[in-house]
């Protein structure tokens, strides 16, 4: 699948898995293989090594040794961890804003448990694409293919714009799957050629997006 690097339960809980029917559709299977092969790359180099991983465990778990791995994180609330702060290396949301009603919140969080010069790796869909075009005019159902989200997907700016409150830098991002969203292999293929035209003509419109966060602290 082709990327882009662009330059720059319970209530209150995100989801661990979105419905099934989603993710074993074409497209989701298509988004869970890009995010694992991201994740792996990403911390192939891997920096410290307290690090959790908010959601969807099964389904993009980075695959590390287990005794200095990714450890899932079982909680009621994202939004409240269990941890001190300035404690831990990475921190890895994989939609986990997406799904979560209080992003802004889960963000917060995730910035003050982050030792400094600590990641967080953030997963999301991105509302300027076909997938956010389909959700638009697909009538009776609550934001179309995001239907089981308590919100629409953030906006890229809006949540940089967060970042930059925290004092976080973003080291990297990607963007990927610039074909419809569907759920035959038939209508995929067909619209394949929309991935390499995308990622050179209009890379800041791929369905998800991918960014790595570093925590600054200036003295």
């Amino acid at each position: 699948m082709s990327t882009h690097s662009p330059t720059s339960s319970d209530a209150g809980r995100a989801s661990k898995t979105a419905p099934v029917a989603y993710w074993d559709s074409v497209s989701g299977q298509a988004v869970t293989a890009w995010e694992r092969q991201l994740l792996n790359e990403w911390l192939s180099d891997a920096f410290g090594y307290y690090a959790i991983q908010l959601g969807h465990y099964g389904r993009v778990q980075p695959s590390q040794p287990d005794e200095d791995g990714v450890r899932r994180l079982d909680v009621g609330d994202f939004s409240v961890l269990p941890f001190s702060s300035d404690s831990l290396d990475l921190v890895i949301l994989p939609h986990t804003l997406d799904e979560h009603p209080d992003p802004h919140g889960v963000l917060r969080e995730a910035y003050r448990v982050l030792r400094a010069e600590g990641r967080m790796i953030i997963l999301g869909f991105n509302p300027f694409s076909l997938w956010g075009l389909q959700a638009k005019f697909q009538s009776g159902q609550r934001f179309g293919v995001y239907r089981n989200m308590p919100h629409p997907p953030l906006h890229i700016s809006r949540l940089k714009d967060w970042i930059e409150l925290l004092n976080c830098d973003v080291m990297q991002g990607k963007y990927a799957c610039y074909t419809p969203y569907v759920t035959q292999d038939k209508w995929l293929n067909r619209s394949l050629w929309l991935d390499k035209a995308g990622d050179r003509w209009w890379g800041f419109a791929g369905a998800v997006y991918a960014l790595l966060v570093v925590k600054r602290v200036y003295s």
